[in-house]
């Protein structure tokens, strides 16, 4: 549908908007928060993949003991295992893996200027998660596991750097993936992607329930978490739109806004309307292929940085473990201009 079109359409249906939002005309732009009084330890982080493929293959067992200690989450199995063994074995002797390894060492040679960004990000997340421990970050090659770039759990952030060696990579080709997905397995999207996992460890995606509305405040929460974290991330990566996308986005916000209202769908927990808005895709159907991706994770993202900018008492903790989104949305003042 015409975009001038729909806000014709939509102008008439304001008077019907029963949603009243209160401004209480304060801004807390967070992401200009300045951390630099606060002090970590630089991030190193460890390459379990540069370990594991210099290993000597012919002595397997005692060499896999001596990693054993330094790479206790990749090797958490008994070594005295010969099935255990074997699977590892087969690992490095795969010719794919072998040659996915020398292209990452060639790629990735050096990694100190991502542990520099690293240690800035971590300094963001112990600004406002001071009593947490800041996690142990490894990199290691999954065999293009895309669905998993980046796992969080036990305190340790695991990279899967296979997977950002640039969107032109000619072994993403064979994957057969859609272009709007192997555009994220490049070295701009790794940052982005560790922040975000980290995110999702402060929230219950599960709390807060199935409803449109609900689940766009859930995606706009972690968005927005990966953006404090990340405060010279630009826009179009925060979002993973083009700029083309991202100027769509901006321009036609209020006719989203007011689509959803006008169609009954903030409060739907159909498949369909939470498929469209929020589902993995390269465009939003609803409004056609110069659209970007989830319109309603773009939303919710807005609706927080109202609702955050008009409450700057409020933690980001706090945000993080309210799973009220109504009460998100009331207190917002989010109220797109037509």
């Amino acid at each position: 549908m015409n975009l001038s079109v729909m806000k014709c359409r939509i102008i008439k249906f304001l008077p019907l908007i029963v949603l009243i939002f209160l401004s209480c005309g304060r801004t807390n732009d967070r992401r200009n928060t300045d951390v630099s009084d606060v002090k970590i330890e630089k991030v190193k982080i460890g390459r379990y993949e540069q370990a594991l493929f210099s290993i000597d293959k012919s002595n397997l067992k005692t060499e896999l003991e001596k990693l054993q200690p330094q790479y206790p989450m990749f090797l958490d199995g008994d070594l005295n295992d010969t099935l255990n063994l074997k699977r590892i074995s087969d690992y490095l002797n795969d010719t794919l893996l072998i040659s996915v390894f020398k292209d990452c060492q060639q790629r990735w040679p050096d990694l100190s200027i991502l542990e520099s960004e690293l240690t800035e990000a971590f300094r963001h997340y112990k600004y406002y998660y001071p009593g947490k421990k800041l996690p142990d970050v490894y990199t290691y090659i999954s065999g293009f596991d895309y669905e998993y770039p980046v796992q969080y759990f036990d305190d340790h952030l695991l990279i899967a750097i296979d997977l950002y060696l640039g969107s032109d990579y000619p072994r993403y080709k064979k994957l057969g993936l859609a272009n709007y997905i192997l555009k994220r397995f490049d070295k701009e999207y790794l940052l982005r992607d560790c922040m975000l996992t980290m995110a999702r460890t402060e929230t219950d995606l599960v709390k807060g329930g199935t409803v449109l509305l609900n689940l766009m405040v859930r995606e706009g929460k972690l968005i927005w978490f990966t953006g404090i974290m990340l405060s010279d991330l630009p826009e179009t990566v925060l979002l993973d739109y083009t700029e083309a996308q991202w100027e769509w986005a901006k321009q036609a916000e209020s006719t989203v806004w007011a689509f959803l209202i006008e169609n009954e769908m903030l409060y739907s927990s159909e498949m369909q309307p939470v498929q469209k808005f929020l589902g993995d895709a390269p465009f939003t159907s609803y409004f056609g292929a110069d659209s970007p991706p989830k319109l309603g994770a773009f939303i919710g993202w807005k609706i927080i940085t109202s609702y955050m900018n008009h409450h700057p008492d409020i933690t980001i903790e706090e945000l993080m473990k309210n799973y009220n989104a109504q009460e998100i949305l009331n207190q917002s003042g989010y109220k797109p201009k037509i």
